[in-house]
């Protein structure tokens, strides 16, 4: 569809200017009206919520999520269904059954107990944890907790006004409108709330609903939805918007109102990134079309024509870089639907504009030389405020954007960034996700006393929270050095999608062709692939249909070291470009790839710290220093060259979102 983009640095980027973080802070500051009081004179909990669609919803139903499952001996490297299992768990356990269970959005390791808050004014999970949710279980073939998944479902229903608007409630949720205090505009008034935000987050999961369940009722819910957004939007020529905010929307304005431009604007990437997918979902052209103008005025306010992120117009604060990156997420599949070659351009200079702001994280200022300090790069690390003078955390929503534009880029043919996608999977992003949970006990014990509120709990917090996503990680330690918050809504829900676009591209079937994108475990209906990297330089792919096969060899690896048996006879391998030829296979047959792998030492700077990174092949496998509270990178293992197997019960979906 479009020409390939030739990867390294094709121009020379320089980074906006920006203020220090402390100077967003004042800002922040600046626009609070100060700390709300909760309203719970009267409220219990479990007491019932104001849904604006408190009548009769449609009927709907659960549909099974069905599969193969088997036992397996496999190898203990990057397992994409392990990690799912555990997405599962955290997306219906950190919740709250007495609220519907609504998702606890913020987590500290830290307090005396550990303890989770619920402290937003939307829904946290419609941040992308239904979807989410759905998604892993079709990974991993988890039931864990379908009651949560029915019950969100049912919410989605009660949220939908007469107008095809999604309307959060305030009544029964004291907490509800905590979030706007921070934001320059009125603090909404009644008993509900009007946020594009959240209806443009919800037509990805309603389009999930969708299509798992076409003879429900998810059509009709999605087309109202997208009916409504477009008679909400302000339509001015080539631009749409919503006014005052994306947070907060209403019909009755004023004749002559302006593009908001406030620096939290460019959250509302999440309404054409929501357009599109119910686009595909419906092909309602116009669900496309506002998807383009809203585009446009994101463009317009918080980019500019290098690709280059804006707090907003006029306004030099560095800009937060997962709310421009799920722009540039947007714009890149609009592009792609749309066939805008000039818009998928944009995409790939905002993307190398933020591969820059990664590797020049050492200085701050993006003059500094990369090829001085590659370390962000190496790790995937990126940090939460860009082009900032002051320390930054790297929130996993970041780290997931940054994947998942990669991945898509390279699929599409635009460009080939597999070998960045695979270095940022094996590291930030797979260190980000929490795996272990013992080490909050002894970090605990000297912390303060878990706050006593009605929207904090301490039960159970460190089981329930396994298997989420990092808010504050630093390069050595998921807890960084943030004493309040160890995980927020976003960075999990943002994370456990994650999880499903790199299984998804692991490897891509199509027309008695199966292609090996990233050398990781994975089972299909296709082929099961067994990594062993990095303990070895070998992955073995066992065929379950006649396929043409063809591997992508990493980016270490000469075409002319990789060697190829298929049932242990030698096979002399084709080339196209990084892919492995090896060519016809059958049913039962086994295809093993094996290559060189070495350690190597780089002294590195990563967000303004210098460090030395021991890696074999992509995978760092030893950080000096090590971190303080849960030290990254515990990976001694993997320096032997025999690989260490275990056994799992494998799951196979009949499906695929």
């Amino acid at each position: 569809m479009f020409g390939k983009f030739n990867r390294r640095k094709f121009l020379k980027m320089s980074g906006t200017a920006a203020a220090s973080f402390g100077a967003f802070g004042s800002l922040c500051d600046a626009l609070k009206t100060g700390p709300l009081e909760l309203d719970i004179s009267g409220w219990k909990p479990g007491d019932p919520i104001g849904y604006v669609n408190a009548s009769k919803i449609p009927a709907f139903h659960l549909p099974p999520y069905e599969g193969e499952r088997y036992e397996a001996s496999v190898p203990d490297t990057f397992d994409i269904a392990e990690r799912a299992n555990l997405a599962v768990n955290v997306l219906t356990e950190a919740t709250n059954p007495l609220a519907d269970y609504e998702a606890y959005d913020l987590f500290s390791p830290f307090t005396n107990p550990p303890s989770m808050t619920i402290n937003q004014w939307y829904f946290p999970y419609e941040e992308g944890h239904v979807e989410a949710l759905i998604r892993n279980r079709i990974i991993s073939g988890s039931q864990q907790n379908l009651q949560v998944e029915r019950r969100w479902m049912e919410v989605t229903l009660k949220l939908q006004g007469p107008d095809g608007l999604l309307y959060v409630p305030v009544k029964g949720r004291p907490w509800a409108l905590d979030g706007f205090q921070i934001r320059d505009i009125e603090v909404p008034k009644g008993d509900q709330i009007l946020e594009p935000y959240v209806c443009g987050s919800m037509l990805r999961s309603i389009s999930v609903y969708a299509r798992r369940n076409p003879d429900g009722p998810w059509r009709s819910v999605l087309r109202r939805l997208v009916d409504g957004m477009i008679n909400l939007a302000v339509s001015d020529g080539d631009y749409a918007y919503y006014w005052p905010s994306c947070m907060y929307a209403t019909t009755k304005r004023p004749p002559d109102v302006q593009m908001p431009a406030r620096p939290f604007e460019i959250e509302g990437t999440q309404v054409p990134l929501g357009l599109v997918d119910a686009y595909h979902e419906l092909e309602y052209e116009s669900a496309l079309v506002l998807a383009g103008k809203n585009i446009n005025y994101l463009r317009k306010n918080f980019y500019d024509e290098g690709g280059r992120f804006l707090a907003s117009p006029g306004l030099k604060l560095q800009a937060h870089g997962g709310a421009h990156l799920r722009g540039l997420l947007a714009m890149e599949q609009y592009a792609e639907v749309a066939r805008d070659r000039e818009m998928m351009d944009f995409v790939v200079r905002g993307f190398e504009h933020a591969l820059d702001l990664g590797a020049n994280s050492v200085a701050g200022t993006s003059d500094y030389d990369i090829k001085k300090a590659p370390g962000a790069e190496l790790l995937g690390y990126f940090p939460e405020w860009t082009d900032s003078p002051a320390w930054q955390s790297c929130e996993t929503d970041q780290v997931a954007d940054m994947i998942y534009i990669a991945l898509r880029l390279s699929e599409a043919g635009i460009a080939d960034y597999w070998d960045d996608a695979d270095r940022r999977i094996r590291n930030q992003f797979a260190e980000n996700q929490l795996l272990e949970t013992g080490w909050m006990y002894y970090v605990s014990k000297n912390g303060l006393p878990a706050k006593q509120a009605i929207n904090v709990t301490t039960d159970r917090v460190s089981e329930r929270i396994k298997g989420g996503f990092a808010g504050n990680a630093s390069v050595n330690d998921w807890a960084g050095r943030n004493a309040h918050s160890g995980m927020g809504a976003c960075c999990t829900a943002y994370g456990t999608n994650c999880l499903y676009w790199v299984w998804e591209h692991i490897l891509r079937y199509r027309n008695g062709k199966l292609k090996v994108n990233l050398l990781m475990n994975r089972v299909s209906e296709w082929a099961d692939i067994d990594s062993c990297i990095p303990y070895l330089g070998r992955v073995d792919v066992t065929v379950k249909k006649a396929v043409d096969l063809s591997v992508r060899i990493p980016e270490w690896v000469k075409p002319e070291q990789t060697q190829c048996q298929v049932n242990g006879q030698e096979r002399t391998l084709g080339w196209d470009g990084r892919y492995a030829k090896v060519g016809s296979v059958k049913p039962g047959d086994v295809a093993k790839l094996s290559f060189p792998i070495f350690e190597r030492t780089d002294k590195v700077w990563i967000e303004k710290k210098q460090y030395t990174l021991i890696r074999k092949g992509n995978e760092v496998v030893s950080i000096d220093p090590p971190g303080v509270y849960h030290p990254l990178y515990q990976r001694a293992h993997y320096r032997q060259n025999d690989p260490r197997m275990r056994k799992v019960t494998r799951f196979v979906s009949h499906e695929n979102v």
